[in-house]
């Protein structure tokens, strides 16, 4: 067994090694605190390391405050847009799933890029959705080096007391992946609370009916100050000791592909309101249903029974976003009882499937009333 030590700031991250058993990875501390052009690196890297360009690599990073909404999100269903605008708040849409969330430099995120099959090999599992409860490993040991006890909570959350403290997403590009995840320091809860607006669907099984209820510091959970420093860097050394992954020294610097990758996309994509401000389409009909990974709303617009035009929005968490579009257009043109037996085959989850199949029924039915009348 060898081991590195590397001095990073004020506190010493030793992470012990086998070099034939753990997994390599670039360890990326950057500066990028614009919430644009930290997509445009988030996606910079991803295209990059799924090219086998960029080396698998653990990002982490901090930010001005800034909501971001969730791909399949729109911003009159989750964000006070008013008052984002009056207090100057950006809003970016993230190219994950998930829902809506606001950041500040009280929070730090990490990101987790790597080519699929080598990794989920080394971890010796063949599910990516597996890797929500494996990182949430980390950061349940995390805090509990800190001395609190942590749990895992539905698909992609890590709660104190019955309180988020964590949230993660997932997000696949051809043979890349990267697995994300926010952690609350010491975030503004009022701010974050005026910015965000959720569906009264999400807390629809909850004991809490909003967002400051339901989210905590881990300062506050603490009951005193703590460095985020301090944090991501227990953090660090849990993920290479619990995932055997044996970082390289902390660098700030992308690669020169990165960057340059990282401005096209920020100006032709994340910083362009295109992108950001997209509006939803005026369809006929609307159904929603709350799912273990988020709430699913179905949009449609029907021309004698026929699926004339389709939306799918929330925050409902499908790392595969390609051919969750490539599924809509197929539905595109067929009827319902066609589209139904599509989804069934199709390689969304089970609990996508099922959801769909719920509400396309819904949208069935409704119709069928209508035809009646």
């Amino acid at each position: 067994m060898s081991s590195k030590i590397w001095k990073v700031a004020r506190r010493r991250i030793v992470i012990i090694t086998n070099q034939n058993n753990f997994f390599q990875a670039r360890l990326l501390i950057d500066d990028f605190r614009d919430p644009y052009k930290h997509f445009a690196v988030e996606e910079g890297i991803l295209r990059q390391v799924a090219d086998g360009v960029s080396p698998a690599t653990l990002r982490i990073r901090r930010f001005y405050p800034s909501v971001w909404i969730g791909v399949n999100q729109y911003l009159e269903e989750d964000v006070d847009l008013a008052y984002c605008q009056r207090e100057q708040i950006p809003i970016v849409r993230r190219p994950n799933p998930g829902g809506a969330v606001y950041q500040d430099e009280g929070s730090f995120c990490y990101s987790f890029f790597f080519r699929t099959k080598s990794f989920l090999q080394h971890l010796g599992i063949k599910d990516t959705k597996k890797l929500y409860s494996l990182f949430g490993r980390v950061i349940i040991e995390t805090i509990g080096t800190f001395g609190l006890k942590a749990d895992y909570s539905g698909v992609n959350d890590v709660t104190i007391n019955n309180r988020k403290v964590y949230g993660s997403a997932q997000l696949e590009l051809n043979d890349a992946f990267v697995h994300s995840g926010t952690f609350l320091v010491k975030t503004n809860i009022d701010r974050l609370a005026n910015t965000l607006r959720p569906s009264k669907l999400k807390f629809i099984d909850k004991e809490f009916t909003n967002v400051k209820e339901r989210v905590i510091n881990f300062s506050d959970a603490l009951q005193r100050d703590i460095s985020i420093k301090d944090v991501y860097h227990v953090l660090i050394q849990k993920m290479a000791e619990i995932l055997r992954i044996n970082f390289s020294p902390p660098t700030k610097e992308l690669l020169l592909e990165e960057e340059k990758l990282m401005e096209i996309l920020y100006k032709t994509k994340y910083a362009t309101a295109e992108w950001n401000y997209r509006e939803k389409p005026k369809l006929e009909k609307t159904v929603s249903m709350k799912t273990k990974s988020g709430i699913i709303t179905l949009s449609v617009t029907l021309d004698s029974a026929i699926i004339k035009e389709m939306v799918l929005s929330g925050d409902f968490l499908f790392a595969k976003k390609k051919e969750q579009d490539e599924l809509i257009e197929q539905l595109i043109g067929q009827t319902i009882t066609t589209a139904l037996k599509k989804i069934s085959v199709s390689s969304l989850s089970e609990e996508i499937k099922r959801a769909l199949t719920i509400l396309f029924t819904e949208v069935k039915g409704d119709e069928c009333c209508q035809g009646k009348k």
